[in-house]
């Protein structure tokens, strides 16, 4: 499974690099909207494209499919694996910026065991996979293994922390969280995909959307974060289970989790004494 992921990796950068490395490219490929989606979120026609190359390299493979691009899909009538993928994480922003772009993709046992998960980082190429044996880091372009640094805050007070907040109902939300805005030693206010693998390499020390809350198929890339040493727990201290998940997931697509991650137990413990109810 590793080799396949890395190969969706390495195949999905290198689709998106000629625009990462020319802007007068990459406003080219956003003339296409296919659709607006809920949420308001866009649907460009990079995202099509890339939603087909990852569609076409799992085809030879037993599984049934998620994807936030087009929905569920088998590849066979009896499955080995269940595998749940966002080809672009952050279209909606990428008009903006690229920075926050990346492909997420999980992959399950039929008995819903989890497998392995990988995140991409569209900007820089870096790829994290988690799975049985820990958690690794690789260039996309080659498969070399790279280990990015990374240093982790003692504290809240010094911590780069990312929150979400994404609309106004959830900026009214947060009131509730200002002892904790207080305490942060930089915050950051965004999401995606791509935060995982962030809090993961320890570019940042804590993620969490205490207020809005991540649809699933969103969170299962925070296995990198509990295979890179990590604590990811909902706002009542129970731990992220991928596998149970997967199964309310497959049950309820619209469920909402609200994740508070951090890369220490202690900075989580520190987080959890205020957003836990």
């Amino acid at each position: 499974m590793k080799d396949l992921l890395l190969s969706l990796a390495h195949d999905c950068f290198t689709y998106m690099n000629p625009a990462l490395a020319n802007q007068a490219e990459f406003q080219q490929s956003l003339e296409t909207v296919i659709k607006v989606k809920a949420g308001d979120n866009v649907q460009f026609s990079f995202d099509v494209k890339l939603d087909k190359l990852i569609k076409d390299k799992l085809s030879s493979h037993s599984m049934r499919i998620f994807s936030e691009e087009s929905g569920w899909f088998s590849t066979v009538e009896t499955y080995d694996y269940i595998c749940v993928y966002d080809p672009f994480c952050n279209s909606s922003l990428a008009s903006r910026t690229f920075r926050e772009a990346a492909m997420g993709i999980s992959v399950f046992k039929a008995d819903y065991s989890w497998v392995a998960s990988l995140v991409l980082d569209y900007q820089t190429g870096l790829v994290g996979l988690a799975d049985e044996q820990g958690f690794s880091t690789y260039l996309a372009q080659n498969g070399a293994s790279i280990a990015p640094k990374s240093k982790t805050a003692a504290s809240i007070n010094d911590a780069w922390v990312v929150m979400t907040l994404e609309n106004r109902q959830e900026r009214i939300g947060m009131a509730t969280y200002f002892p904790l805005l207080q305490k942060i030693g930089r915050l950051v206010v965004s999401s995606g995909h791509i935060y995982w693998l962030k809090l993961a390499t320890g570019q940042i020390d804590a993620y969490l959307d205490p207020v809005g809350g991540e649809k699933l198929y969103e969170m299962f890339a925070a296995t990198l974060v509990q295979k890179a040493g990590g604590v990811v727990t909902d706002t009542k201290g129970t731990p992220f289970d991928a596998g149970a998940m997967l199964k309310q997931f497959i049950a309820d697509g619209e469920y909402i989790y609200h994740p508070v991650a951090a890369r220490t137990k202690s900075l989580h413990h520190e987080l959890l004494q205020v957003t836990a109810h």
